[in-house]
């Protein structure tokens, strides 16, 4: 790899490793009790392509909820990570799981898997941690023809997530950056695409829920859910300024 790629992967492995603070991080985005509901139904109907084949996770535990979680069963299920500590949260998961996936610490720009080895890779919140290039092109490699992706990443643009980005460093590390309309093109240059927009004034509008201990499900989180609907459904260009993607594709 070359010597850039080679630092990033370095400083991903030492900061988790070492442990982010992501508490007060988790806690600002605790509103999207509606997004919540929605992106279950969403990943449930994409991931059932699991069923049955086989299976790659970039990330070691977000099989927990996604596969055991949704009662779904692949034929093998392969998981990696490029932080020991990471990879142990999956392992030790898996001790009480039907779901036995196979662990190993792998960098994710760097796939040790033969081309067209697998029916579906999948993760959350893992490609804005890569050289989104290289890593694209190593996932459509290990892909089948006509595999599948399906990816939950956040967006960079968000002007309330990006000021709370800012006030929260410790719970993200050096080198990630939230996808943009750029790396957003170089998705769909490689897969067949489909991308699923989430969380827009529900975004400020589940900060000030959280602020006045609203329960979840309020009526001013159904409007905002209900507004960002409409929106995402009328006004394309303002797609960009969510704060999530759930993104689905397909090998070419």
């Amino acid at each position: 790899m070359p010597d850039s790629i080679d630092g990033r992967v370095q400083r991903e492995r030492e900061q988790y490793d070492k442990g982010l603070e992501r508490d007060l991080y988790t806690r600002i985005f605790a509103g999207g009790y509606f997004y919540r509901r929605q992106s279950e139904e969403l990943l449930k109907e994409h991931l059932r392509y699991a069923n049955g084949r086989r299976a790659l996770e970039l990330g070691s535990h977000f099989w927990i909820r996604c596969i055991d979680g949704f009662g779904i069963q692949p034929r093998e299920l392969e998981c990696i990570n490029i932080s020991e500590r990471e990879l142990q949260r999956g392992i030790d998961a898996a001790k009480a799981s039907r779901v036995k996936p196979r662990f190993t610490l792998m960098d994710a720009n760097q796939l040790k898997f033969p081309d067209e080895s697998f029916d579906i890779v999948f993760g959350k919140a893992i490609l804005h941690h890569l050289d989104l290039a290289r890593a694209l092109s190593e996932i459509r490699r290990v892909l089948k023809p006509q595999g599948r992706i399906v990816f939950s990443e956040p967006l960079g643009v968000n002007p309330v997530a990006k000021l709370v980005r800012l006030m929260t460093p410790q719970a993200r590390t050096t080198d990630e950056q939230p996808l943009r309309k750029q790396e957003l093109a170089s998705i769909e240059e490689q897969f067949d695409t489909t991308f699923h927009y989430q969380q827009f004034f529900s975004v400020p509008v589940g900060v000030l829920s959280n602020v006045l201990r609203f329960p979840p499900d309020n009526q001013l989180m159904k409007w905002a859910y209900e507004m960002d609907t409409f929106i995402e459904g009328k006004i394309p260009p303002a797609r960009i300024l969510y704060r999530l993607v759930i993104i689905v594709g397909t090998r070419r």
